[in-house]
């Protein structure tokens, strides 16, 4: 992920907050399908996805999970760092405790240097890269780059399935995902959930493929219907 902004005088730009958000809706389960036989074929993922998930992030959890935002007169390098675990906590989904470090100890403005900062995230390191360019004018243009790495969650990936899948149908499953977890910023990350559906008359189960993106847990499920 790219994220541009200037700074002008203390003034930046705010990160992306909240995770991804579906079509469904987490607790309206007024609008789910009518019950559909189990597929009696395929392979059934362990995980069954029954309800939604409480612990997934709003803007007011994400905030809670971090310390005070640093202040005008806080350094760039501050409040750069806190902007880099606020967005990773927005990639994990679910509050966790972080920290951060940038090499050197602090975030270069020389035009053209890049500073390498890494957020940890219960245990698992998600590195960025913040580059600054020439100035125009009192802006100072600056990049800040996801180095390849991010963090997936359980909780984020079942509550993120039942809240874009559960109108889709009754039946949902996923892998066993750990708590937490490194993987390839998005990239296919080797996890599938799944749902039930008639396919030609036939319950089958759909695979879905998990990646993590800007906003966190991805479901691409392109055309996995029936594919188990």
């Amino acid at each position: 992920m790219r994220i541009r902004g200037n700074l002008v005088g203390v003034a930046l730009i705010a990160l992306v907050t909240a995770g991804c958000g579906g079509s469904g809706s987490a607790d309206d389960s007024a609008s789910r399908p009518a019950d559909t036989v189990p597929p009696k074929s395929g392979k059934e993922l362990p995980v069954a996805i029954t309800s939604a998930e409480p612990e997934l992030l709003t803007v007011k959890t994400l905030r809670g999970s971090l310390p005070p935002e640093p202040t005008d007169d806080a350094t760039l390098t501050e409040r750069m760092l806190w902007r880099m675990r606020k967005q990773t906590v927005a990639m994990a989904g679910t509050p966790g405790k972080t920290s951060a470090a940038c090499e050197g100890g602090k975030v270069s403005m020389e035009p053209g240097a890049t500073t390498r900062c890494t957020v940890n995230y219960q245990g698992v390191k998600v590195t960025w890269s913040i580059r600054y360019d020439e100035p125009t004018g009192d802006l100072k243009p600056y990049e800040i780059t996801n180095a390849g790495q991010a963090v997936l969650t359980a909780k984020s990936v079942y509550g993120h399935f039942w809240r874009e899948y559960n109108r889709v149908s009754k039946h949902l499953r996923c892998d066993k995902v750990p708590d937490v977890e490194p993987v390839a910023y998005n990239q296919d990350t080797g996890r599938r959930c799944q749902y039930a559906s008639a396919v030609l008359g036939e319950s089958r189960w759909g695979d879905v493929p998990v990646s993590v993106g800007e906003r966190g847990v991805v479901f691409d499920d392109g055309d996995s219907l029936g594919s188990s």
